[in-house]
């Protein structure tokens, strides 16, 4: 058992000696991937040591990881392939640092997870009362890339139950209910 585990760590190790050997090779350092992915050096500095932050082992691929592997030039599930001993599968439109900058308003965070995943659907909630306010809540609903057919009707049943909650939140003009 020791040994099993022994072998996962050292697959994380390489899986962050591999980020860090990409990012060197394309003139990044940790703090402007960091920026670019709109996260604190931390997580950056964990990834390539293959511990979490607070020293325990990572147990599963994050979000971070796979924005990362984007920034870089890879595909998200890159991370993956290099756990299972393969190599990373570069990106057919890898995110330039210079892409990531000033591409929108939005936080980097907010940007980055709107460019990955696939698009499932959305909706607009509009709180706003009078003609002028246009005050409204954008939900993007995003899943990983290839989604089964069992997996995207999972989530398509969560997204339903929860787009219902969120159209029932009253606007300005809602009259508010007695008891």
């Amino acid at each position: 058992m020791d040994r099993q585990r022994e072998w996962e760590l050292s697959d994380w190790k390489r899986l962050g000696r591999e980020f860090a050997a990409r990012r060197e090779e394309i003139g990044l350092t940790q703090v402007t991937a960091a920026q670019a992915l709109g996260v604190s050096r931390s997580p950056i500095q964990a990834i390539e040591r293959g511990r979490q932050s607070n020293g325990q082992p990572f147990t599963k691929v994050t979000q971070t990881m796979r924005a990362y592997a984007q920034l870089i030039g890879w595909t998200d599930s890159s991370p993956r392939l290099i756990l299972d001993g393969q190599g990373p599968e570069p990106a057919t439109h890898p995110v330039s640092e210079a892409s990531v900058e000033n591409r929108s308003d939005l936080p980097p965070a907010v940007d980055r997870e709107l460019r990955s995943g696939k698009t499932i659907d959305h909706t607009v909630v509009h709180l706003g009362g009078g003609d002028d306010d246009d005050t409204r809540i954008i939900v993007v609903l995003k899943g990983a890339e290839g989604l089964n057919e069992e997996e995207l009707d999972e989530l398509w049943q969560k997204w339903r139950r929860t787009r219902r909650h969120l159209q029932a939140i009253p606007g300005e003009t809602d009259t508010p209910q007695e008891s």
